[in-house]
């Protein structure tokens, strides 16, 4: 008799656990559906940071993109998300399905203003403080600047330039061409708040 009631027992508190245990992973699942699929990071913190260690160096001088002074394309909110910067006072979009990432607004030496968009899956061991950078947004940019960018336009009285980092730094180099394929599909329908 005392054989069965301790199987009893036993056989009650593994019931117990298991349910403890599917009550957990039940809450971790469903905290994991509810968690937006981008991470912003708005701060208002500007940084004087002049140099990007993924700025080319080649003398060669390729003549800066043309401004891009056509209307702003619709945008299709089944294909494109957006993240407000407002310290650069825009929406930038991109396209949907990429994971989440971080930016920052920051200025250059000569007080101009960009957005650096990272993520950490992408910071790679090779470069000293690598960040995760895939692609900076810079606001009015000078002649120096337009020689790094890959892509400018027209948007109101600014110009807007996309730079998109390159891979020599990076952990994962199929991630970084998802994330820069998003935002140069979405470059052209950037918005002024």
């Amino acid at each position: 008799m005392a054989k069965t009631q301790s199987k009893k027992r036993l056989l009650v508190i593994i019931i117990a656990l298991l349910v403890v245990a599917l009550a957990i992973a039940g809450a971790v699942v469903a905290k994991n559906l509810n968690t937006p699929t981008e991470t912003t990071t708005d701060t208002s913190q500007e940084s004087t940071d002049v140099t990007d260690s993924d700025a080319s160096t080649d003398t060669d001088t390729e003549p800066a993109p043309k401004p891009d002074t056509s209307v702003t394309p619709a945008v299709d909110p089944a294909t494109l998300s957006s993240v407000v910067v407002e310290p650069l006072g825009v929406t930038v979009f991109y396209s949907k399905g990429v994971p989440g990432f971080d930016f920052v607004v920051k200025r250059t030496a000569a007080q101009t203003q960009y957005v650096e968009f990272s993520t950490a899956a992408l910071v790679g061991t090779k470069c000293t403080d690598d960040e995760g950078v895939f692609a900076s947004i810079i606001k009015n940019p000078g002649d120096n600047e337009r020689q790094t960018t890959t892509q400018i336009i027209q948007v109101g009285n600014d110009t807007y330039g996309l730079t998109l980092a390159g891979a020599g730094c990076t952990a994962d180099a199929a991630l970084l061409t998802e994330y820069q394929t998003a935002f140069t599909d979405g470059f052209k329908s950037l918005t002024t708040l």
